[in-house]
């Protein structure tokens, strides 16, 4: 019985709705101005994220022209980091706002992969090469500076290309095929100036905390930076391999097969 009157109740309360005319133009208005407030953020994002790339594509063209320019004009190593390590600084700096635009939703990569990608060369600048002086003159650094210069102009105007329409597919092609290079290279540069960096580190016992110490705490910036390296190892495969998942998805099916027989 009660079943039957709750059933009751709720049909005399749907017709009773039916009957009451709801607002017509309630459910539109809000409906429009979501949709405008949507449209906005779009078009903001979008105007931003066409701004922000286009900066750091003119940022990294001057770095690498003016990396390739003095060592073809002075044949040494020396000086380099004086002559772009400004710049350098600043533009690898900026990145560290594509892990913010991961976590706004302003692109939809993931923002742990961004991170790992982003950390290792924001740590190479501000904790490896601008502390030590030895780092600014070793052989390893014109290997990163220009791997990072071809990578990052390449990737940032392919960004900028996809954000106005569609971008030429030979830069398409060279933003999903030159990491297969350029990527090792950067790395082994990073790594190369992180072993060149270990003795001065251990010697001046830099940004390291030793007890006794009124935290009593241990910090050993030496063995960080020796676990920095070894993490390279598993994490470069995975990054590596990220990449290669996005050509084959870009390029097709045979950049697929064409990078498997040259990992194979």
């Amino acid at each position: 019985m009660q079943s039957c009157n709750t059933e009751l109740a709720i049909k005399s309360r749907k017709l009773s709705f039916k009957e009451i005319p709801a607002p017509k133009n309630m459910n539109n208005g809000k409906t429009n101005r979501e949709a405008k407030e949507s449209n906005g953020m779009a078009a903001f994002s979008k105007a931003y994220l066409v701004l922000y790339n286009s900066v750091q594509t003119a940022g990294w063209s001057y770095i690498l022209i003016k990396t390739v320019k003095y060592l073809l004009l002075n044949q040494a190593v020396e000086g380099l980091w004086n002559d772009c390590g400004t710049s350098v600084t600043i533009f690898q700096s900026l990145a560290a706002l594509e892990v913010i635009h991961c976590i706004v939703g302003f692109v939809p990569s993931s923002a742990l992969v961004t991170f790992m990608q982003v950390f290792s060369r924001v740590f190479m600048v501000w904790g490896i090469i601008w502390p030590i002086e030895k780092v600014q003159s070793c052989p390893t650094l014109p290997l990163t500076l220009i791997a990072w210069g071809i990578t990052e102009v390449v990737r940032y105007s392919y960004y900028c290309c996809n954000l106005l329409g569609s971008p030429p597919k030979a830069l398409t092609w060279c933003r999903y095929s030159l990491f297969l290079g350029l990527y090792p290279a950067g790395v082994s540069g990073e790594l190369g100036n992180m072993l060149y960096s270990l003795s001065t580190i251990k010697k001046k016992q830099l940004y390291s905390i030793s007890l006794p110490n009124s935290y009593n705490i241990s910090f050993s910036y030496y063995y960080f930076c020796l676990c920095l390296m070894a993490s390279y190892a598993p994490i470069f495969p995975q990054l590596f391999n990220h990449m290669l998942r996005q050509r084959k998805k870009i390029l097709g099916s045979s950049a697929g097969k064409e990078v498997t027989k040259k990992v194979n």
